[in-house]
């Protein structure tokens, strides 16, 4: 596909700061809905609560069942000085092909280190080992850079590397929710602990409430550095609701990374650079695609799940007999064809992100009135907000 060179400043759009939610809803379902009829039509204002309402037999709802690890870790150096290393993925399961040609020269170091975000990355050096704040078992050890963004870096619990994502729970009390940064981990924390009765003074406990509420009720397979959050608001009930109404809900598994959050800090759209992440779609939640009436995706990184298989398969013009995964860096953008989704359930998105671009691609700019209404009437934005249901008009 030979994609159009889009000014990012195509992608602004003003968000106070006092539209962006601090807490999430309580309950889950209670976020409202923007209900997208097309260009022209006034959306509808709904709950999550809804949905079963909205969907019915025929439909397939995909959900991405990937966990969030405790991968953000505050750590101090030897000298005192504080550090924070945020986990991203196990460098011994990337593509070898994957990356620059710094990461290529060090494939030899790469066994049982993690690719990871330091900060301050300038000021510690290669080799420096730096001590949880929390848990005095746990060490990391800091490696050379793998790019602009990312360092590799060594995990050490009472001594053992942790080379595999299922040993992530081991960071539990040194570790906690990589949230993003423009949500205030205090205010979270308090908020939800208070909800739920737990003294927040415990700050382990309060910690782990906030860690279970940035998890989705289907959450399964460990390997995230952050949540799906379109997949937050949805609750046993309501999955229970929507089987009753004939809806099949189907899984994908994306771990979530930087080709998720990571700001586009290019001029043109064209000039990003997608980082992979890994996926991996069921042989039967292909067959359940492959039939549907309408697929109805939870969030964008089931969205990049699913049309990463379609591509992957469609060469050989397969049907769901087999899973498909692999690791994605697919970028969609105005002017790409989605081959599967018809329906996405979606927050609402940083200005300037692959993932407002992702919305643009799928309804076109039809977005920006849908980001206006919701603003003058009081959504909530990003990742602990409301979220629209949209349908796709392939970017018209």
């Amino acid at each position: 596909m030979d994609a159009p060179r889009l000014p990012m400043g195509e992608f602004e759009y003003d968000l106070p700061s006092s539209a962006i939610a601090q807490v999430p809803a309580e309950p889950r379902d209670s976020a409202r809905l923007l209900v997208d009829r097309g260009p022209c039509i006034p959306p509808e204002h709904r709950h999550i609560s809804d949905l079963p309402s909205l969907l019915g037999s025929g439909d397939v709802l995909v959900v991405n069942e990937t966990r969030v690890m405790p991968a953000r870790l505050p750590l101090r150096k030897r000298t005192g000085g504080v550090a924070e290393v945020l986990l991203l993925e196990p460098l011994n399961s990337e593509p070898q092909a994957a990356g620059d040609n710094a990461r290529g020269d060090a494939q030899e170091d790469r066994h049982g280190a993690w690719a990871a975000l330091v900060r301050p990355s300038r000021r510690i050096a290669d080799g420096a080992v730096l001590v949880s704040e929390r848990d005095p078992n746990v060490q990391v050890i800091v490696r050379q850079r793998l790019d602009r963004q990312r360092r590799a870096v060594d995990v050490l619990v009472d001594g053992v590397p942790l080379v595999e994502v299922s040993q992530a729970p081991l960071l539990e009390h040194a570790g906690e929710a990589p949230l993003p940064p423009y949500i205030d981990p205090n205010t979270a924390r308090n908020a939800i602990a208070q909800r739920i009765g737990v003294d927040a003074s415990d700050s382990h406990a309060a910690r782990k409430a906030l860690a279970d509420r940035y998890q989705t009720v289907y959450a399964r397979t460990d390997g995230s550095a952050a949540a799906p959050t379109a997949g937050l608001h949805l609750t046993e009930h309501v999955l229970h609701a929507l089987r009753s109404n004939g809806v099949e809900i189907a899984t994908v598994d994306l771990t979530v990374g930087l080709a998720t959050f990571a700001p586009v800090t290019a001029e043109h759209a064209d000039e990003h650079e997608m980082h992979v992440e890994h996926y991996r779609v069921p042989a039967e939640t292909l067959a359940a695609c492959d039939t549907a009436e309408r697929v109805v995706a939870v969030g964008t990184t089931t969205v990049r799940a699913l049309e990463s298989a379609a591509l992957a398969r469609q060469p050989a013009a397969e049907t769901g007999t087999r899973d498909i995964c692999g690791w994605t860096e697919l970028f969609l953008r105005r002017g790409a064809e989605f081959l599967v989704v018809d329906g996405l359930l979606t927050n609402f998105h940083l200005p300037r992100s692959s993932l407002l671009l992702l919305i643009d691609a799928f309804i076109g700019p039809h977005w920006r009135d849908l980001y206006e209404t919701a603003l003058a009437d009081g959504y909530r934005f990003l990742s602990f907000g409301d979220a629209m249901l949209l349908r796709r008009s392939n970017g018209q």
